[in-house]
């Protein structure tokens, strides 16, 4: 058994501050080597669950509410619910995307959330998400929700 210890020595996930700022730095940790899209699709999509936490059974709800909430931008773009089954759903159970859904950087896209692609061997369109203005809308969110934490109001 470990020595006994102070409660202050423990993270706190219960702590909003706490919570927050290890979304924030996390995703800002995978972000810096600059080739990590994947998994930073697998990050943002995971804590915005978090983020919504609908009850058991309610998770796709509570994510599509919180999507059209707080990332109406995205929303515009692709709809809640193409964004949760081909994005979300893909990245967090299947480690993969759905057929015709691709992630994609702004260089290539230009500020543009989503467009499409034709692929030159095959033909194929795919959707491309731009993953750097994911990244961003999510870390300003994130922002947003750390400054009323650190505040004393509840996100």
């Amino acid at each position: 058994m470990l020595p006994p210890t102070s409660a202050a020595e423990f993270a706190n996930l219960a702590d909003p501050v706490f919570r927050l700022t290890m979304m924030r730095d996390c995703v800002r940790a995978v972000q810096a080597p600059g080739h990590l899209w994947y998994p930073l699709l697998n990050l943002v999509a995971t804590f915005i669950d978090g983020l919504a936490s609908g009850p058991k059974g309610g998770t796709r709800a509570a994510y599509i509410a919180y999507l059209t909430a707080h990332f109406p931008a995205l929303c515009r773009a692709i709809s809640a619910d193409v964004f949760y089954d081909n994005y979300r759903n893909a990245a967090i159970h299947e480690f993969g995307l759905k057929p015709g859904y691709a992630i994609g950087r702004d260089t290539g896209l230009k500020g543009a959330y989503v467009d499409t692609q034709a692929i030159q061997e095959t033909g194929a369109q795919v959707t491309v998400l731009n993953i750097n203005r994911l990244v961003a809308d999510f870390l300003s969110h994130v922002g947003g929700l750390l400054v009323q934490a650190q505040s004393g109001k509840a996100p």
